[in-house]
């Protein structure tokens, strides 16, 4: 089984819609801000509520202000938000479903290469996605493996 590597493609740094941006906790909105000032711009967002908590969709068109496309790589990587951390794994809390997302690259093409993915392929992004959650549920979230998409 293989282990998650970005490919530092940038499909995850791109919105080609507003509504597919980032969900972030208040703190987290709090440190993007403050970058963002120290940066010299501002941010968009909406605010949600999830599970009575109040969290806030990132308003992003095109490139994440924070995404270096020279080097491919994110400027804030060690600070970067719980959802950022957490792809290419997506939660919907509409439907509690947790969905790997076939558009990261990396995804993609172990997929076609015959391989099987699933959540076992991603230990540090489940380990963001168990934060994200239990934030969301105010209880310890904890994610059993072996469940695996296949690529046929």
């Amino acid at each position: 089984m293989r282990v998650f590597q970005c490919l530092r493609c940038d499909e995850c740094c791109y919105f080609d819609n507003e509504e597919r941006g980032p969900i972030l906790f208040e703190d987290e909105l709090i440190r993007i801000k403050a970058l963002a000032r120290d940066r010299g711009f501002s941010i968009r967002y909406r605010e949600l509520t999830i599970n009575g908590v109040r969290v806030y969709r990132w308003l992003i068109k095109g490139y994440c202000p924070f995404y270096d496309r020279e080097s491919r790589s994110c400027t804030i990587h060690q600070v970067k938000p719980l959802a950022c951390k957490m792809y290419p794994l997506l939660y919907n809390p509409n439907t509690g479903e947790v969905l790997i997302s076939k558009e990261c690259r990396w995804v993609a093409d172990t997929l076609n290469s015959g391989e099987d993915v699933g959540i076992d392929n991603f230990p540090d992004e489940v380990k963001a996605l168990e934060d994200a959650l239990s934030r969301l549920y105010r209880v310890k979230v904890r994610i059993a493996g072996k469940q695996y998409f296949n690529s046929k």
